[in-house]
Protein backbone atom coordinates (compact mmCIF):
# COMPACT_ATOMS: atom_id res chain seq x y z
CA UNK A 1 0.00 0.00 0.00
CA UNK A 2 1.06 3.36 -0.70
CA UNK A 3 1.41 6.42 2.23
CA UNK A 4 -0.75 9.36 1.20
CA UNK A 5 2.60 10.95 0.97
CA UNK A 6 3.53 9.53 -2.46
CA UNK A 7 0.43 11.09 -3.87
CA UNK A 8 1.16 15.11 -2.83
CA UNK A 9 2.28 17.35 -5.39
CA UNK A 10 6.03 18.57 -4.66
CA UNK A 11 6.46 20.65 -2.24
CA UNK A 12 7.06 24.55 -2.98
CA UNK A 13 10.21 24.71 -1.49
CA UNK A 14 10.93 21.87 -4.59
CA UNK A 15 9.61 23.22 -6.88
CA UNK A 16 11.09 26.39 -5.97
CA UNK A 17 14.15 24.52 -5.79
CA UNK A 18 13.54 22.57 -9.27
CA UNK A 19 13.33 26.23 -11.06
CA UNK A 20 16.86 27.26 -9.30
CA UNK A 21 18.10 24.48 -10.40
CA UNK A 22 17.25 24.38 -13.97
CA UNK A 23 18.22 28.32 -14.02
CA UNK A 24 21.73 27.35 -12.90
CA UNK A 25 22.02 24.55 -15.66
CA UNK A 26 20.79 27.12 -18.66
CA UNK A 27 23.09 29.03 -17.13
CA UNK A 28 26.30 26.38 -16.84
CA UNK A 29 25.27 25.04 -20.24
CA UNK A 30 25.57 28.77 -22.24
CA UNK A 31 29.26 28.83 -20.19
CA UNK A 32 30.03 25.70 -21.10
CA UNK A 33 29.06 26.56 -25.18
CA UNK A 34 31.48 28.96 -25.13
CA UNK A 35 34.03 26.18 -24.90
CA UNK A 36 32.25 23.97 -27.84
CA UNK A 37 32.47 24.50 -31.52
CA UNK A 38 30.04 26.83 -32.69
CA UNK A 39 28.33 23.90 -34.76
CA UNK A 40 26.93 22.30 -32.05
CA UNK A 41 25.31 25.19 -29.95
CA UNK A 42 24.55 27.73 -33.30
CA UNK A 43 21.95 26.77 -35.81
CA UNK A 44 22.41 27.03 -39.02
CA UNK A 45 19.50 29.91 -39.45
CA UNK A 46 19.75 30.43 -42.71
CA UNK A 47 21.00 26.75 -44.40
CA UNK A 48 24.30 27.82 -45.68
CA UNK A 49 26.38 25.20 -44.23
CA UNK A 50 28.46 28.12 -42.65
CA UNK A 51 28.06 29.88 -39.07
CA UNK A 52 28.14 33.38 -39.51
CA UNK A 53 28.55 36.04 -37.08
CA UNK A 54 24.92 37.42 -37.27
CA UNK A 55 23.70 33.36 -36.86
CA UNK A 56 26.09 33.60 -33.19
CA UNK A 57 24.52 36.46 -32.47
CA UNK A 58 20.79 35.53 -33.15
CA UNK A 59 21.45 32.35 -31.13
CA UNK A 60 22.86 34.35 -28.35
CA UNK A 61 19.79 36.54 -27.92
CA UNK A 62 17.70 33.33 -27.84
CA UNK A 63 20.19 31.79 -24.93
CA UNK A 64 20.10 35.08 -22.79
CA UNK A 65 16.63 35.97 -23.21
CA UNK A 66 15.60 32.01 -22.07
CA UNK A 67 17.57 32.63 -19.22
CA UNK A 68 16.45 35.80 -17.93
CA UNK A 69 12.96 34.54 -18.41
CA UNK A 70 13.71 31.87 -16.08
CA UNK A 71 15.07 34.09 -13.88
CA UNK A 72 12.51 36.26 -13.35
CA UNK A 73 9.47 33.69 -13.30
CA UNK A 74 12.35 31.74 -10.19
CA UNK A 75 11.79 35.21 -9.35
CA UNK A 76 8.04 35.59 -9.24
CA UNK A 77 7.33 32.05 -7.80
CA UNK A 78 9.74 33.37 -4.85
CA UNK A 79 7.34 36.40 -4.28
CA UNK A 80 4.07 34.54 -4.33
CA UNK A 81 5.03 32.41 -1.78
CA UNK A 82 2.27 32.06 0.99
CA UNK A 83 4.28 32.79 3.69
CA UNK A 84 5.74 35.69 2.30
CA UNK A 85 2.78 37.32 0.90
CA UNK A 86 1.09 37.20 4.17
CA UNK A 87 3.79 38.84 5.67
CA UNK A 88 4.05 41.83 3.15
CA UNK A 89 0.17 42.26 3.67
CA UNK A 90 1.17 43.04 7.26
CA UNK A 91 4.01 44.87 7.77
CA UNK A 92 3.84 46.86 4.89
CA UNK A 93 1.22 46.55 1.94
CA UNK A 94 -1.63 47.56 4.35
CA UNK A 95 -3.27 51.07 4.72
CA UNK A 96 -3.20 53.03 7.58
CA UNK A 97 -0.69 54.11 10.23
CA UNK A 98 0.45 50.80 10.96
CA UNK A 99 1.71 48.61 9.27
CA UNK A 100 4.07 51.69 7.54
CA UNK A 101 2.89 51.54 3.81
CA UNK A 102 5.36 51.65 1.32
CA UNK A 103 5.62 48.38 0.22
CA UNK A 104 9.61 47.32 -0.74
CA UNK A 105 10.45 50.86 -0.12
CA UNK A 106 8.58 51.00 3.09
CA UNK A 107 10.90 52.66 6.55
CA UNK A 108 9.62 52.35 10.06
CA UNK A 109 9.61 56.16 11.85
CA UNK A 110 10.12 54.88 14.99
CA UNK A 111 12.90 51.97 14.47
CA UNK A 112 15.47 50.27 11.73
CA UNK A 113 13.14 48.36 10.39
CA UNK A 114 12.16 48.94 6.80
CA UNK A 115 11.44 46.90 3.32
CA UNK A 116 8.76 44.84 2.85
CA UNK A 117 9.27 42.57 5.56
CA UNK A 118 10.44 45.23 7.49
CA UNK A 119 14.01 43.70 8.67
CA UNK A 120 15.98 45.57 11.41
CA UNK A 121 19.11 46.54 9.42
CA UNK A 122 21.36 44.19 12.03
CA UNK A 123 18.97 41.75 11.04
CA UNK A 124 18.97 42.41 7.55
CA UNK A 125 22.81 42.79 7.54
CA UNK A 126 23.57 39.18 8.92
CA UNK A 127 20.62 37.52 7.17
CA UNK A 128 21.58 39.09 3.60
CA UNK A 129 24.96 37.90 4.05
CA UNK A 130 24.13 34.55 4.98
CA UNK A 131 21.45 34.71 1.84
CA UNK A 132 24.52 35.30 -0.76
CA UNK A 133 22.48 38.80 -1.16
CA UNK A 134 25.62 41.10 0.78
CA UNK A 135 25.79 44.97 -0.31
CA UNK A 136 22.60 46.32 0.65
CA UNK A 137 22.53 48.60 4.43
CA UNK A 138 19.34 48.78 4.52
CA UNK A 139 16.24 46.49 3.11
CA UNK A 140 14.29 49.30 1.73
CA UNK A 141 17.68 49.90 -0.74
CA UNK A 142 17.54 46.58 -2.09
CA UNK A 143 15.49 45.47 -5.04
CA UNK A 144 12.43 43.63 -4.71
CA UNK A 145 13.94 40.43 -5.57
CA UNK A 146 16.57 40.69 -3.13
CA UNK A 147 14.56 41.51 -0.18
CA UNK A 148 12.20 38.13 -1.02
CA UNK A 149 15.19 36.05 -1.15
CA UNK A 150 16.36 36.79 2.07
CA UNK A 151 13.45 36.67 3.18
CA UNK A 152 12.40 32.97 2.18
CA UNK A 153 16.09 32.07 3.47
CA UNK A 154 15.00 33.01 6.92
CA UNK A 155 11.91 31.29 6.64
CA UNK A 156 13.34 28.24 5.14
CA UNK A 157 15.94 28.70 7.57
CA UNK A 158 13.69 28.66 10.68
CA UNK A 159 13.33 32.52 11.04
CA UNK A 160 9.34 32.48 10.71
CA UNK A 161 9.16 33.42 14.54
CA UNK A 162 10.84 36.93 13.25
CA UNK A 163 7.06 37.59 12.29
CA UNK A 164 5.48 35.96 14.92
CA UNK A 165 3.32 38.90 15.82
CA UNK A 166 1.76 39.02 11.96
CA UNK A 167 -0.54 36.52 12.29
CA UNK A 168 1.23 34.79 8.92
Amino acid sequence: MRSSKQHQKPSTRNRRRGALVAGATLVALMASACNLPVEQWVPDFDGDGQISQPEIDRQSRVLVAAVTQAVEQQRREVQQHPFLTCVRRQESDRTGAWPHIGGYGAQNPSSSASGAYQFIDSTWRNVSVRAGHPGYARARHAPWYVQDAVALHLVNNGGRSAWAGTGC
